[in-house]
């Protein structure tokens, strides 16, 4: 029996003996897996091999000898890209092996010879995951994998061109008929991109990029669609999506589109191109509209006065200037749509009221002009909601845009100097704090609508970090002027901003305030920095970190220091030292 105990003392020192043996064994081959013997040393390794076989002098296989097997990646800041995908590709920029398979093959075509690896890298044409040194890691397929931006292949790696391509390319045929299906099959009457677009159906700004932990095809497609496009989830879902819109939701108001698999194909490509850093083209805007000027606009403001409009045309100018002007101009050139001087005589009565009462009706059904326009424009005309007789009013102006009398101020003003007869005046700087509050929703609108923030942003040190649901305000200003701000305010084009300002207009001194904090913040934007909270973020957080230490030491330092049974065990050594009876 004193054996048998005396084997049990032992046993739990045996135990942590083998175990450190078994464990310090185990370290052992996982480090020397990790540094010696990975998959990609192995490629270099061979890569080495293939160049020492291939030198045609002795004093070349010498030096090649001393190829070094290192850990190889392209840093690329501007793309927040870290790429080690040459680790294993370490041949992708050798023309020689054209011939050996993957990962020690050159690159397929001409790409490298116009695209620099060192400053694009490669996950911003493939995606991937560029940090990963394992091919399953690497290509990140499969649901299991977690990744959110798998390996892509053709023809889906063309929707990552327009990442650094403004205009269209030859090379990208897939992604540029996807582009124009969308347009052609009026999918903007639904769905919006940035601020451009329907309600009806989910925005798809950053679909390309949707998580697929959210979206994935419904148990009956998944393995089917996952097998079918190389366990990318996020292409099994877009797939199902434009084929079989009602999988999910089952009462989805998308009909069934007859396509074709190649028309198919081609709208999985654009919709993956989408993203939240897509520019501007990408929602088919190009870079003049993004940027360009834009001339004043033909309306009244709030800050005006007293203004009067007569004539035969007042009516029409009336409600043009609420409903057009924030996108048409007359006689001064193109703006979002085009210039509609002249426009009575180009079409016809009642192709102009269609295209003012539905456009999108206009659109569906496939009229010539209709999609010639939303084609060079690139941006869908929505209906404002007008009366037949306020469509016949705006065409009575456009026939006779001169034909308008307005007084404001006392001095009356004919013909097309009218528009510049309401001029605003200079904005205080209590309506430029009031307009930055309302912006930012530190006051709140009159009829509780939801401030701008929520969607726009500005580089103002007045404003913390908004929304980046829509365009980036900073020098709107600049790009549409007081007027055309005030129209838009006043009457949103946007189906997006009309929907979250239906039933909660907002007042005349609201659009005035915002109007003139958007005029100051287009004015000092020379003497802001972009945003960058970093800094804030990491002070709070490093202050909040000292108080929560400070708080566990304060409980650490005042913590018992001696198990209880050796305070019990004190207490009956002093007890008995003071015993003085007998037992």
């Amino acid at each position: 029996m004193r054996g048998f105990n005396k084997l049990m003392n032992r046993f739990p020192k045996w135990m942590i003996l083998v175990s450190s043996i078994v464990i310090t064994l185990f370290l052992g081959l996982e480090a020397w897996r990790e540094n010696l013997n990975m998959e990609w040393q192995k490629y270099q390794h061979k890569y080495r091999e293939e160049l020492i076989y291939r030198a045609q002098s002795e004093p070349d296989r010498v030096s090649l000898r001393d190829y070094e097997i290192e850990l190889r990646q392209i840093v690329v800041p501007e793309l927040k890209s870290f790429d080690r995908c040459i680790t294993c590709h370490v041949a992708i920029e050798d023309s020689r092996m054209k011939d050996m398979p993957n990962p020690l093959k050159a690159h397929p075509g001409d790409y490298l010879d116009t695209h620099d690896m060192n400053k694009i890298g490669c996950t911003s044409c493939h995606d991937g995951q560029g940090r990963a040194v394992t091919f399953e890691d690497a290509h990140a397929k499969g649901v299991e994998k977690f990744w959110e931006k798998p390996l892509l292949r053709k023809p889906f790696i063309e929707a990552t061109c327009v990442r650094c391509h403004a205009d269209a390319l030859s090379q990208t045929p897939a992604y540029n008929l996807g582009k124009q299906l969308f347009q052609q099959k009026a999918c903007f009457a639904c769905h919006s991109i940035g601020d451009i677009g329907g309600v009806k159906g989910p925005a798809l700004s950053d679909i390309g990029n949707a998580s697929f932990h959210a979206k994935m095809p419904i148990p009956d497609n998944r393995h089917r669609l996952l097998e079918k496009f190389d366990q990318n989830v996020n292409l099994a879902y877009l797939y199902e999506a434009i084929a079989q819109p009602d999988a999910q939701p089952q009462d989805t108001l998308m009909k069934i589109t007859p396509l074709s698999e190649e028309e198919i194909i081609a709208l999985m490509v654009y919709l993956k191109s989408l993203s939240a850093e897509r520019r501007a083209m990408d929602i088919g805007v190009s870079q003049a509209q993004a940027t360009g000027p834009v001339p004043a606009a033909q309306v009244n403001t709030a800050s005006a006065g007293t203004v009067k409009v007569t004539g035969a045309s007042s009516k029409g100018y009336l409600v043009f200037s609420k409903n057009c002007v924030a996108c048409h101009t007359i006689g001064q050139g193109d703006r979002i749509g085009p210039d509609l001087k002249g426009v009575t005589s180009r079409r016809e009565y009642g192709w102009i009221k269609n295209m003012i009462k539905d456009p999108v009706a206009m659109i569906e059904s496939k009229d010539p002009a209709a999609l010639e326009l939303l084609r060079k424009y690139k941006t869908p005309m929505v209906g404002m909601g007008l009366t037949d007789e306020q469509v016949d009013d705006v065409i009575q102006y456009l026939k006779n845009p001169e034909d308008i009398s307005i007084t404001a101020d006392g001095a009356n003003v004919e013909g097309a100097t009218a528009q510049m007869a309401a001029g605003p005046k200079k904005a205080t700087q209590a309506e430029i704090a009031k307009g930055a509050a309302l912006f930012q929703g530190k006051q709140r609108f009159f009829n509780r609508g939801p401030s701008c923030i929520a969607c726009h942003d500005v580089r103002n040190s007045a404003i913390l970090g908004g929304g980046a649901l829509a365009k980036e305000l900073t020098d709107v200003h600049a790009r549409l002027g007081s007027m055309a701000i005030a129209a838009i305010l006043n009457n949103p084009p946007f189906l997006v901003m009309k929907e979250a300002y239906k039933n909660k207009p907002l007042k005349e001194d609201e659009i005035t305030t915002i109007t003139a904090f958007l005029e100051k913040t287009n004015e000092v934007q020379g003497n802001q920095l972009p945003g960058n909270y970093q800094s804030k973020m990491l002070l709070i957080g490093s202050a909040g970190f000292a108080g929560l230490l400070g708080f566990c030491c304060f409980f650490w330092f005042n913590r018992k220091r001696k198990s209880v049974n050796a305070a019990v065990y004190s207490r009956q050594k002093g007890a008995k030292k003071n015993f003085k009876g007998s037992l």
